[in-house]
């Protein structure tokens, strides 16, 4: 058995305890849960299936795993699995005692980004299983909304999702093994959750400025898979309402006028391409192995 393995191992048995333990279940089945309760219980009643609407119901789950999952769960969850990891060493001040062995300092902290990427990869792996058993349900009870389920999408989705995490886990996990807080970790997410709703969906004339935003890159990478429409990118959740309307002219008194033209806009003027997504997944891979070379270096430094 190997070093790392041992320390994998140990961090494994630290898990069994841990709010991690819950989380990891209760974020995913949470999600679902209110996911049926907000968009899939409403089409139980369903008579009569239009094609229109099959098409939107065949390709909810998608899109709520972009808008809901990417826009609101994964954000906190990227920044409470680090900070949660490392909560025992802080709480009990045991870093004296690790250090003492002999063991390179920077091991702990290697095998613990090793878990943090193994537990999300898991989250997202459980989330993907629980849509899978959502869908058969509800044909099940409903023999109209016997959709297919489109499992390579969702996949794809959710791996975009992943490989765009990795720089910003890589930053929780260097400031979770800094900082003896649980709290800042937690501030960072919301402020990246703020960058997200502030910044995507808007035309830039260079959109990876926008889109390699550690905090912006996740949505972004995943809403690539889905991306449909003229725009470069659909904007956040609770950002939709701040969007310009198209054909909408709105007086400094708050009155809006509808105006009408023959060609629309994005036909008269197209948004420059979107950021490729070979970009992505390589500015993703290259900067989460930065980021996490830095907090390896970082992790041997000596502790009170």
């Amino acid at each position: 058995m190997t070093l790392f393995s041992r320390l994998m191992t140990s961090e494994g048995l630290k898990l069994r305890r841990s709010p991690i333990a819950r989380l990891v279940w209760m974020l995913p089945l949470l999600f679902v849960a209110l996911e049926f309760l907000c968009f899939e219980r409403a089409a139980l009643g369903i008579r009569n299936l239009t094609p229109e609407l099959r098409t939107f119901l065949e390709y909810l789950q998608p899109r709520m795993v972009v808008t809901f999952w990417g826009g609101f769960f994964h954000p906190l969850m990227l920044a409470l699995i680090p900070a949660l990891l490392f909560r025992p060493e802080h709480r009990f001040k045991t870093w004296r005692r690790l250090f003492a062995m002999p063991v390179p300092r920077g091991s702990f902290f290697l095998a613990k980004a090793a878990v943090t990427l193994l537990l999300s990869a898991f989250m997202l792996g459980l989330l993907w299983l629980l849509l899978m058993l959502e869908r058969r349900i509800l044909g099940s009870m409903n023999q109209l909304l016997a959709l297919p389920f489109h499992g390579l999408l969702l996949f794809r989705t959710l791996a975009w999702l992943w490989l765009g995490s990795l720089p910003v886990l890589a930053f929780y996990l260097w400031v979770s093994n800094r900082i003896n807080s649980l709290a800042v970790p937690v501030v960072f997410g919301l402020v990246g959750l703020l960058l997200t709703i502030a910044l995507t969906g808007q035309e830039l004339d260079r959109p990876w400025r926008r889109d390699l935003n550690p905090w912006v890159l996740p949505y972004a990478a995943a809403e690539r898979i889905i991306h449909t429409g003229p725009g470069q990118q659909q904007a956040h959740a609770a950002g939709q309402l701040f969007q310009k309307e198209p054909n909408v002219i709105r007086l400094p008194s708050g009155r809006k006028v509808h105006t009408w033209q023959n060609i629309p806009d994005e036909v008269l003027f197209p948004p420059p391409p979107p950021t490729p997504t070979w970009l992505l997944a390589t500015f993703s891979a290259a900067a989460g192995l930065l980021l996490l070379a830095l907090g390896w270096l970082d992790a041997g430094r000596q502790r009170g």
